[in-house]
């Protein structure tokens, strides 16, 4: 069946007794309609589920148990819910119809809602969320376009708000085998940390949170993290303290924000006990009268948001008075190294304001603003101290550019690591590393004289800008993901290039790998992965797209093809697993949803991927480096993760050495490349981490050079110090785990920069340019 709403549903079909009038809304898992009860003679909104729900038994049940649970809440604010069951195989909930519209498309018309209607909205809106909680229900999908407006309410008295959407039962679709398919259950503007973990046992503290984040929206325009990528809207939600409502609104009280930043913590255990008293509480903070609870203001909560708004005014004036302005872009210079102890004036990083890496566009980093306040809130259970101990080590926003620097200095520039060292010397407590927080700083250095050229790569023609890189067998052809497309050019003398023709990949710009041999290319996007013939590609015949690998996940970003060919691995970063597909039988018998043998559920946002061939290590946005047992996972068996480490808190890439002894991830937020022991990620997980180098911001892609002496990193550079620009930091792979001086110097690039490929013989190294739109060439003997 149709993973859609059939679209014979249409005005004048009738469905369990109600006829269709008017279309009214359409979502991924629902289509609602204006629709005429002809046995009492009554308009009702008719919410019609997609088919493939229908089709999984325990959601079915679950369902209709769970929906006419919703209808039995007693509260004058919950939607009622006339009926709900199945009609000639066809799920459906019959409730009341309003006509006013709904507070997010009142927000749209008016922008900000004055003070007192938001507070009016907000507690009916948690009247009915408590008493939901209180039989058991959670709505897991709170926000202003579930809050609908009665527009028969009288003039003058306050709005009349009905909350929609506990009939959808995601609390039935959580309980099924639906979600491990790709199916998120939220909206990411509003959706609480525990849910983007995929936390389970949900309770009304994260329907609370959801809830915060609309009277932030009510208050201040827009949701609390508006981000362009919906993966750096997770980041935020994760790691990143709510902004000051009040730098949006600057006439609201003071106590606001401390209400908000209470609501609105991490940990679902340091928020309100009650949606009610989050509303009272707001309401108070508002100036509208007493609280509803015991609670009051609490005045070390005020205290810390005053506090954080001092620093963000004193860092905001600190840097208009002594940062240097932008400069205007200028061509990299190629003609000088020096050292990272010896950093030309200005380029010394004294911070990074660097957020997360928003990897569903071809690796954008998107970029938080500064002075976020820190978690506040108000009991006598409750304080930002406990907060703090409670919250993950790779959450906190907590800046360490001091201990950096202070590291830097010790070690000499450039690094701050520990060496287990291949010589006999053996690794104390005081040298232990640690992983880096969400923050840092790290000595940047002037560029080492390098043979660069620029080599267009046509956006005109190919409609985007590259982000992998790859060279196929012979290499006399690139194939690059450009968009929805791979682009194949043609190497030329001089390390010049010529677009030989593009092929339509629909989501086909993130990362890809080659099958051996170098038959295909597997290039990432969407639910899955276009599979290229290269020979195809290069001589430019038809057929060149062999076929599409598909999943019921999202945000596909990279590939890995399994040593014999037989299997390919795609990392899901929005549906937090990786997508297992047998490719042999694709290849050989055509491709089908058969195709699909299962899911790996990993920690949040999935991205890079490396194996040794017997196991594959994981890097999530999340922080995390998982370990998966290629075997288990590609028989479909239980529990294929059998570690998982922290990792930084923005990991991206994962590369593993030719001795398969030491893994390389960089860390996109700490601006770090973090060396691990493979042996020690297995058995010792407390000691896995070899070294931590600091390198420049924003780290994304890395490469082997010199025979895997020699690792190259490019640094966007986003959120680094004004004016240094996206570089290529040149690290010693060899010095780190040693506890030597590793990081060598930078080389200056292009905007953007992302992937790398080594040429046939090693000699040259392509990267490329997101930002420029072009790749760049370095001749690699200039590196020794």
């Amino acid at each position: 069946m149709s993973d859609q709403v059939p679209v014979d549903f249409t005005v004048g079909s009738v469905v369990a007794g109600y006829r269709l009038e008017e279309r009214i809304g359409q979502g991924g898992m629902a289509m609602v309609f204006r629709a005429h009860d002809s046995r009492l003679d009554r308009q009702v909104a008719l919410k019609i589920l997609a088919p493939r729900l229908a089709t999984d038994d325990a959601f079915r049940q679950r369902f209709i148990r769970e929906s006419r649970a919703a209808a039995a809440v007693d509260d004058p604010h919950i939607i009622p819910v006339f009926e709900a069951g199945e009609s000639d195989g066809v799920l459906f909930i019959a409730m009341r119809y309003v006509r006013g519209g709904d507070v997010r498309s009142l927000i749209d018309r008016t922008g900000p809602l004055p003070a007192h209607r938001v507070a009016e909205l907000i507690a009916q809106t948690a009247s009915a969320l408590d008493a939901a909680h209180a039989r058991g229900l959670v709505h897991r999908d709170v926000k202003p376009a579930n809050m609908l407006l009665d527009t028969r309410t009288v003039a003058g008295r306050p709005d009349h708000v009905y909350l929609s959407d506990f009939g959808l039962s995601k609390t039935a679709l959580a309980a099924t085998s639906l979600t491990a398919s790709g199916e998120f259950l939220g909206t990411l503007d509003y959706v609480a940390p525990e849910q983007i973990e995929g936390q389970r046992q949900l309770d009304g503290r994260s329907d609370l949170y959801a809830l915060a984040c609309s009277a932030y929206e009510m208050l201040g325009g827009e949701p609390p993290f508006r981000r362009d990528q919906g993966v750096s809207v997770m980041y935020a939600h994760l790691s990143e303290a709510p902004p000051l409502v009040r730098a949006r609104r600057p006439e609201l009280p003071a106590a606001v924000d401390a209400v908000l930043s209470r609501a609105l913590a991490k940990a679902p255990e340091d928020r309100y006990p009650t949606c009610r008293d989050f509303a009272a509480a707001l309401q108070q903070a508002l100036g509208l009268g007493p609280s509803a609870t015991d609670a009051g203001t609490d005045e070390a909560a005020l205290s810390l948001a005053a506090a954080d708004q001092a620093r963000t005014a004193a860092a905001a004036s600190s840097a208009a008075a002594g940062t240097p302005g932008e400069r205007e872009p200028t061509q990299p210079q190629t003609d000088r190294l020096t050292a990272p102890g010896s950093a030309e004036p200005g380029l010394a990083r004294a911070g990074s304001a660097t957020a997360g890496l928003a990897a569903a566009g071809p690796a954008e980093v998107g970029l938080a603003g500064a002075g976020s306040a820190s978690g506040t809130g108000a009991t006598s259970a409750w304080s930002p101290e406990r907060q703090q101990q409670r919250r993950r080590w790779w959450r906190s926003p907590a800046p360490v550019a001091g201990l950096c620097v202070l590291a830097l200095a010790a070690a000499g520039g450039g690094y701050a690591l520990a060496g287990r060292g291949h010589h006999g010397g053996a690794r104390t407590a005081s040298t232990e590393p640690t992983a880096p927080g969400c923050t840092a700083t790290s000595a940047m250095a002037t560029a080492r004289a390098s043979n660069l050229t620029r080599v267009q790569t046509r956006r005109a023609t190919t409609g985007g800008s590259p982000f992998g890189v790859f060279v196929a067998p012979g290499g006399q052809y690139y194939l690059v993901t450009i968009g929805n497309a791979v682009a194949v050019l043609r190497s030329g003398a001089g390390l010049s290039t010529s677009l030989v023709r593009t092929i339509q990949a629909a989501g086909a710009d993130e990362g890809a790998a080659f099958t051996p041999g170098g038959r295909f290319l597997v290039a990432a996007g969407g639910s899955g992965a276009t599979v290229i013939d290269v020979a195809d590609a290069e001589d430019g015949a038809p057929g060149a797209d062999a076929g599409k690998l598909t999943s019921h996940g999202s945000g596909a970003a990279e590939v890995y093809v399994t040593p014999d060919g037989r299997y390919a691995f795609v990392s899901l970063q929005t549906s937090n697993e990786l997508a297992v597909f047998n490719l042999r039988s694709a290849l050989a018998d055509g491709f089908s949803a058969a195709d699909l043998v299962g899911y790996v559920p990993v920690p949040a946002g999935p991205v890079g991927m490396t194996s040794d061939g017997t196991w594959l290590y994981v890097a999530s946005l999340s922080g995390k480096l998982s370990v998966v047992s290629l075997a288990r996972a590609e028989h479909n068996e239980p529990d294929p993760v059998v570690s998982t480490v922290p990792a930084g808190c923005g990991s991206v890439r994962a590369l593993i050495s030719r001795s398969h002894q030491v893994i390389w991830v960089t860390d996109s937020r700490a601006d770090a490349l973090l060396a691990f022991s493979v042996p020690k990620l297995r058995t010792d997980r407390a000691h896995a981490l070899l070294a931590k180098v600091m390198v420049g911001a924003t780290p994304v892609g890395e490469t082997f050079v010199d025979g895997g002496s020699t690792i190259l990193v490019a640094d966007a550079n986003l959120g680094g110090p004004s004016g240094a620009g996206p570089t290529v930091a040149v690290v010693s792979a060899g010095s780190a785990p040693d506890g030597g001086p590793s990081l060598l110097g930078y080389l200056p690039v292009g905007s953007g920069p992302t992937q790398f490929a080594v040429t046939a013989g090693g000699k040259t190294v392509l990267l490329t340019l997101e930002g420029a739109h072009q790749l760049e060439a370095v001749a690699v003997r200039t590196l020794h």
